[in-house]
């Protein structure tokens, strides 16, 4: 199995990111043209599923002999680890429906709400509903949240992550655009302040995993201790146990 059953593939639809700098380079010069709807999600999974490519006649000549061409290489099961990152109930319903994992994070639309847990609750439901409808109801749901330990961290490196959350602070407390994006809070602190905030959380009952998302900006060593200080303090008290440590 590819990469021994650790590779996990995270997908979404829609235009791509900074598409206007960057899609001529990787798509050419008629990129505005290609489909990046669901329908283009659904064909890659349908890919890794291992169906066949072409007709039923189709086949391509290899040092194997004469095959029926389909995407190499195979990894049986693959498909089942693919994650659609939903941010509104319309694409959460789809998730579901095709049976793919959700990826929630600290970002989503705000859609009949402005309180950023109502409408992630609302978005989980949205997406077990359609799953269960569609008889795809024992798929994962991943959480991401931004969590900045500090507790092996100097007071300088402690000032720069409190200031990189008060500068994305504004943000939280109010719709963003026209989608009417909603933000979560940074858990920036001790990891007893935000081991605190995680179990207050009313989404994270509601989900498999915790994902837990780096800042940007920082140097290598500042995340290193942020991973560690994860690790030793945080982690454990959320269940998870070192793979050394497991029997």
């Amino acid at each position: 199995m590819l990469s021994r059953g650790r590779l996990n593939i995270g997908l979404s639809a829609g235009r791509p990111l900074h598409a206007d700098l960057m899609a001529a380079l990787v798509f050419g010069e008629e990129w505005e043209r290609l489909d990046f709807s669901h329908e283009r999600v659904r064909r890659f999974v349908s890919n890794l599923q291992g169906e066949f490519l072409g007709g039923d006649e189709t086949r391509i000549t290899t040092p194997f002999g004469a095959q029926r061409p389909r995407l190499q290489p195979f990894a049986k099961g693959l498909s089942e680890r693919v994650w659609y990152g939903g941010g509104s109930q319309r694409s959460a319903a789809w998730a579901g429906e095709e049976g793919l994992n959700l990826l929630t994070g600290n970002g989503i639309s705000g859609e009949d709400t402005d309180d950023f847990f109502t409408a992630q609750v609302r978005l989980i439901e949205t997406y077990r509903g359609a799953g269960r409808r569609a008889g795809n109801g024992g798929r994962r749901i991943a959480l991401g949240r931004v969590i900045v330990p500090f507790d092996s961290a100097d007071e300088p490196t402690r000032k720069r992550y409190k200031a990189y959350a008060a500068g994305r602070h504004d943000r939280t407390r109010r719709l963003n655009g026209e989608k009417r994006t909603l933000f979560a809070t940074d858990l920036v602190g001790t990891s007893a302040d935000i081991l605190e905030q995680l179990f207050a959380d009313p989404v994270l009952p509601l989900v498999d995993e915790l994902r837990l998302e780096l800042p940007y900006e920082f140097e290598p060593e500042q995340y290193r201790q942020i991973l560690t200080d994860f690790l030793r303090n945080i982690a454990p008290r959320l269940g998870y146990v070192a793979k050394s440590k497991r029997k």
